[in-house]
């Protein structure tokens, strides 16, 4: 057992010199070794009994990354589990915790040795970096939609597993991770649970049933990719997923094709990471990509990989499927744990005005609550079937049901900053909310920007998607923030519109920069938001901690209501707005 003292000064990187040496023994000796009292680590397969979860066993001769990766190689994946009681550990409060501890790792390894990184593969990469709990799971830099079969969470509810590939010169960044790990359990008010004893066997040569545990839906970087291995049905399966996956950093399927198209030109990375900078990922992409066997690097040339160059010609030669998958994909990120709950007695609630709509989930055992969503079934079946090389079939864990609700209608108009500060996955999260928003619900969609010294009608009230799509394309984020101006134009259109139950939800990182009628923008954008009130309208506010007074004081104004995010990530943005829309809809 490695034991430390927690003491984040400049000298504490230093001081885990010899405990990283026992960690690095264990391993080179096949071995597992508990950190501190809750974790075990290793570079192989945990099992223990359910009566004797104080003893862990470590299967040997099963490596953790051909486990859970299929990955050829041997000794890259380090596994933690750090036990805890039963209970359900936030996943996502656990990603951000490891997320801030590699950064902080960088820092001090950086520090030590008198180093500036360049990019993340010279430290510790957060994106190869996986974690699952009792609530869900995935890689921590992805959107943590991941891991959300029954047996899966359930199997995690007393301990939370990482797998991540870690250079054996960052042995010590285990303990940041362990340390960020024990710290969101605790703040979740669940005890830390002691491993007594550490048990080294072997599987006997049987194969270890892994289908509790298998995540079908993986958004993992730490899996190999060799396009000419996949069977053809897997290779697809992959390529679309990535595609998805990519367009986080991208507006388009076709911005996509046209970066692989710019790289298989050649293109140094400096270059390209200057060219990517117009949507504010840079760096970040590349490292993605890198990720995701899309691309490799030799020094300052980067090029496509034989994965990358199959995902290249999968864009050019099947544009339209892919993009009918990406505007599925957006359409079913609904969070279902904000509405099934309740749908059912909105519907009593609602009369018989309003519009119907539904939302699809999986069907929990033994309980049947809507009628079967057939095309989500097959969807969810064939997706499972793919990945376990296995013929189609149908289990209950593929069940989709749906839940038919009824909610009064909204003309929905997104007042969004477009300003300078909002480049980058701020802004790409906005225009996904809008996307998603016009897939995904029935009401009329507008989307209003304001950015420098004007506000304008980017895309007017509309159920036609392809309309907002070439519009949502063409924002950019630029300038100071006039919210006045932008609130001032919005009340404007709606009126002339004559739109029908109105509802205004503000997208800002920020406070208003710059007035409109007075010298003071922040008493110009309350008098804008008092005249929303004074109007009837809705008015929803999605912002960040730092200004969270002020915009709380906006949303007074106009008679509605703030929601003070962490950040303004797609995820957020989507479960608080079908959180307001309910809200409304009563």
């Amino acid at each position: 057992m490695v034991e430390w003292e927690i003491n984040y000064d400049n000298q504490f990187l230093i001081r885990l010199s010899q405990p990283a040496k026992q960690i690095a023994s264990a391993i080179d000796k096949q071995k597992g070794i508990r950190i501190g009292q809750s974790t075990v680590a290793s570079q192989k397969m945990h099992t223990y009994h359910p009566a004797q979860v104080e003893e862990i066993q470590i299967v040997q001769d099963v490596d953790a990354g051909q486990a859970f990766y299929h990955r050829h190689d041997k000794g890259k994946i380090f596994h933690l589990d750090t036990f805890h009681e039963v209970g359900l550990v936030d996943h996502r409060l656990v990603a951000s915790a490891i997320k801030q501890a590699i950064e902080l790792y960088n820092l001090h390894y950086s520090m030590q040795h008198i180093i500036v990184f360049t990019n993340k593969e010279q430290g510790v990469n957060a994106h190869y970096i996986d974690i699952q709990t009792g609530t869900g799971g995935g890689r921590i830099t992805g959107d943590l939609g991941r891991g959300t079969k029954p047996s899966l969470k359930k199997a995690h509810q007393n301990h939370v597993h990482v797998a991540a590939l870690i250079p054996r010169e960052h042995i010590a960044c285990l303990f940041y991770i362990v340390n960020s790990v024990e710290k969101s359990i605790l703040a979740t008010a669940l005890e830390l649970r002691r491993n007594e004893k550490i048990i080294h066997t072997s599987s006997g040569g049987g194969k270890s049933d892994m289908s509790p545990y298998a995540d079908h839906q993986s958004d993992s970087f730490l899996q190999e990719k060799d396009a000419n291995k996949m069977s053809p049905i897997v290779k697809e399966h992959q390529l679309l997923q990535d595609t998805a996956e990519l367009t986080d950093q991208f507006d388009s399927s076709r911005d996509i094709k046209k970066i692989l198209d710019d790289i298989d030109q050649g293109i140094n990375q400096n270059k390209l990471a200057k060219q990517l900078e117009g949507n504010g990922s840079g760096r970040d992409t590349i490292d993605r990509m890198i990720g995701m066997g899309v691309l490799e690097v030799d020094r300052s040339q980067i090029k496509l990989t034989d994965y990358g160059q199959a995902l290249k010609e999968f864009l050019k030669i099947n544009m339209a499927d892919v993009d009918a998958y990406i505007r599925r994909s957006i359409r079913l990120i609904k969070p279902l744990n904000e509405t099934s709950g309740n749908s059912l007695t909105l519907l009593k609630k609602s009369g018989s005005s309003g519009t119907g709509s539904s939302i699809t989930e999986p069907r929990q055992s033994g309980e049947v609550a809507g009628e079967l969503a057939i095309a989500e079934t097959i969807h969810a079946a064939a997706g499972r079937c793919v990945l376990e090389n296995k013929g189609f079939t149908i289990t209950s864990d593929d069940i989709r049901q749906q839940l038919r609700y009824r909610r009064n209608k909204n003309d929905v108009c997104l007042v969004v900053d477009a300003s300078a500060s909002m480049a980058g996955t701020r802004i790409r999260a906005a225009k996904f909310l809008a996307r998603h928003l016009f897939l995904a619900s029935n009401d009329r969609i507008s989307v209003i920007t304001f950015q420098e010294d004007k506000a304008m009608v980017r895309v007017p009230l509309t159920r036609n998607y392809q309309l907002a799509e070439e519009s949502l394309s063409e924002i950019t984020s630029i300038g100071s923030t006039p919210l006045a101006l932008g609130l001032n134009i919005t009340t404007t259109y709606l009126r002339e519109a004559r739109a029908v139950n109105p509802l205004i939800i503000l997208i800002t990182d920020g406070v208003p920069t710059l007035p409109d009628t007075t010298r003071d923008p922040l008493a110009d954008a309350l008098t804008a938001a008092r005249t929303i009130k004074s109007w009837g309208y809705g008015f929803t506010c999605f912002g960040l901690k730092p200004h969270h007074g002020y915009l709380q004081q906006l949303a007074k104004a106009a008679g509605g209501r703030a929601y003070i995010l962490e950040e303004l990530e797609k995820q957020a943005l989507v479960k608080a707005t079908w959180a307001e829309r309910q809200h409304c809809g009563k």
